[in-house]
């Protein structure tokens, strides 16, 4: 499963999927996996969730990004869930390598049953069609 919360910058984005993984993580027998560009939500996050820095990492696109998830997921099968805030952020902001990127991201989830859920930037109205069908309402 792909969820998206798609909103202007400012909006409660980062809130949301914080409070999403923390209410995981006590609800979910599988392990909880966030990922960000910085540090800089860290120690909202309950301490069994596996925090994962993005940019020690030199990911340069969408391609190496997906390689980078694959590794994890292969390292530790009891991922359940899977955070990724600020998707846009942590590699280019091609569309096309994005929707390439999230058919991708599709076909593991479903494969190993991991839920992903992503924060994008943008106008959720205006968002590519190959995106609507994942946009869930921040509430």
């Amino acid at each position: 499963m792909i969820k998206v919360i798609m909103g202007q910058r400012g909006t409660g984005k980062s809130k949301k999927i914080i409070e999403l993984a923390n209410q995981a993580v006590k609800e979910d027998l599988g392990d909880i996996v966030y990922i960000n560009s910085n540090n800089r939500h860290m120690y909202e996050l309950d301490h069994n969730i596996r925090f994962v820095n993005v940019s020690e990492f030199a990911i340069a696109d969408y391609c190496m990004f997906y390689g980078f998830i694959c590794g994890i997921i292969s390292e530790d099968f009891d991922i359940s869930q899977i955070y990724i805030d600020g998707i846009t952020r942590i590699s280019d902001n091609d569309s096309d390598s994005f929707e390439k990127f999230l058919k991708d991201i599709v076909k593991i989830s479903n494969k190993f049953n991991v839920t992903f859920t992503f924060t994008v930037s943008g106008e959720p109205e205006q968002a590519p069609p190959y995106l609507k069908e994942y946009l869930c309402t921040v509430s």
